[in-house]
């Protein structure tokens, strides 16, 4: 099967002078593409970077960060791609981890590198291709050996997110990429040669990195944005006629609530489809998407683990009201799925439960760390996904929270996302998390973080009472507390473990 070299060298033979990648530096042919790689390929193995060596990628968004990335995998090298949001501290934890023999930055994060002094460093910068000094001019290196690349192979490395703990290292194959984005291609149906994306989500994320791999995989043209301007994001649809782009439903709000407002002109009739993920898309938010944005939208459930997407809830189920909008959509052809009991048994259909999938685009493994390998997966190869979940009688997935979400209060069985929907359903709740609180009674009771629209913040009691009108006692919070703003990272998934610390320091 086909490795992602293979692919980039199949679209410079078929569409050399089709624009593959464009951003706010340049535009990149798939001739262009493929030579720029080519070249990063040698400069790394001239810097004395060798087959399976890992190389990490502290960049943003950039045509740049995939020529890094492309060029790393064509040597058979272990791009990690890192998340340039998490602190100083903890990306020195990830490196410590992770080992690299190189690394490559943005300008911006050149203080990462201050004691990595036994690294190969290259710098992102105004100079040609990305490398500076004497790399930069002069005769091209020397040629590199071409490995034969292998479709199990490891093209990358990303981690998770850490919303639970420390990040753990996660290796992403060639051949499990290339078959879930195809399907996911057949899937879609309108995602073909000349289609054009934009990619807005963070490149270190699969959600992102996936959009500009299925991009090439398809032959469209790559249009990325460093971060979500909404302006700016209407602006270019227009302009460049994009077709699809992917994004967070809080993104989704963001343009829809603008384009409600705007009164300059506007055209996003260019647009074929908007997927998204995460969490589901509210009834209400669904139906004003619909009349300002474009006709169709898709829902994708998946994780870096799964290396693609688990279920889809197609365009033809998106219908305001449905109770379907609440589901993350039917399990995908070539996956297993079931829910277990803490025991491992199957629960009968209806009933909550840890959801384990089974299918070969799941990892392998966890990077060098066969203690979470041996806790993530059971004996007969099932997958333990951590999230809470109920199948229903058509296969469709309902995810009602993370296992280490859940509160277990009195001998109950607590789901945060069930408490979240309730308090949601609050006029004036815009956002809302719920954790578990230690208590000397019932073991742990619930406490929900609630943000609050501009100028309305109704009174604990208020929605206290809503939540009892909807819950039952047990599942109701014992405390609501208001703040401004939830924690969250790249992907608009909340930290919880934030709010959990500040419980615990007294502070909410």
């Amino acid at each position: 099967m086909y490795t992602w070299l293979h692919v980039l060298d199949w679209r410079a033979t078929s569409d050399p002078d089709a624009l593959a990648v464009s951003d706010d530096r340049e535009q990149l042919t798939y001739r262009q593409f493929r030579a720029r790689v080519e070249r990063t390929a040698a400069q790394w193995w001239a810097r004395g970077i060798r087959p399976d060596d890992v190389v990490a990628v502290i960049a943003r968004n950039s045509a740049e960060f995939l020529v890094q990335t492309l060029g790393l995998m064509r040597l058979g090298a272990l791009p990690l791609l890192v998340n340039w949001r998490m602190t100083a501290h903890e990306i020195d934890r990830l490196l410590d981890t992770a080992t690299p023999a190189g690394i490559f930055v943005d300008q911006a994060y050149q203080s990462v590198m201050e004691n990595r002094d036994d690294l190969v460093r290259v710098v992102s910068g105004a100079k040609s291709e990305g490398w500076t000094g004497a790399d930069c001019c002069g005769e091209p290196p020397a040629p590199y050996p071409r490995d034969r690349l292998r479709a199990d192979q490891a093209a990358f490395l990303m981690h998770s997110s850490g919303t639970t703990g420390l990040p753990k290292i996660i290796p992403l194959d060639h051949g499990a990429l290339i078959r879930g984005l195809a399907g996911f291609a057949i899937d879609i149906g309108d995602q073909q040669r000349g289609s054009r994306h934009l990619v807005m989500m963070p490149l270190f994320h699969l959600a992102g990195f996936a959009q500009a791999m299925q991009c090439f995989l398809t032959g469209g043209t790559l249009f990325i944005h460093d971060g979500v301007d909404i302006d700016r994001v209407i602006n270019v649809i227009g302009r460049e006629r994009i077709n699809f782009f992917t994004a967070a439903p809080t993104i989704v709000e963001m343009l829809v609530d603008t384009m409600e407002r705007t009164t300059q002109d506007a055209d996003l009739s260019s647009l074929l489809e908007v997927q998204y993920g995460a969490a589901p898309i509210e009834s209400e938010l669904l139906e004003r998407a619909l009349r300002v944005i474009c006709r169709r939208f898709r829902q994708i459930y998946g994780s870096t683990e799964l290396q693609g997407f688990l279920s889809v809830l197609r365009p033809e189920d998106h219908v305001p009201g449905s109770a379907r909008l609440a589901t993350a959509g039917q399990i995908s052809q070539g996956w297993e799925a079931r829910i277990v009991d803490p025991a491992g048994n199957a629960q009968p259909t209806g009933a909550p439960g840890e959801l384990w999938v089974r299918s070969e685009n799941v990892i392998r493994e966890y990077w060098r760390n066969p203690g979470e390998t041996e806790a993530a997966f059971t004996s007969d190869g099932w997958y333990r996904t951590g999230d809470m979940a109920v199948l229903d009688e058509d296969n469709f997935l309902r995810i009602v929270g993370r296992s280490k979400d859940m509160i277990i209060s009195g001998g109950e069985n607590v789901y945060p996302a069930e408490i979240e929907r309730a308090l949601l359903d609050h006029p004036a709740v815009v956002d809302v998390a719920v954790v578990a609180r230690p208590h000397p009674k019932w073991g742990e009771t619930p406490v929900a973080f609630v943000v609050c629209a501009a100028g309305v913040v109704p009174d604990v009691g208020e929605l206290d009472s809503h939540c009892r009108e909807r819950l039952a006692g047990f599942k109701c919070p014992s405390s609501i507390e208001h703040i401004t703003e939830l924690p969250r990272n790249a992907l608009g998934k909340v930290r919880k473990v934030e709010l959990r610390e500040r419980l615990v320091a007294g502070s909410a």
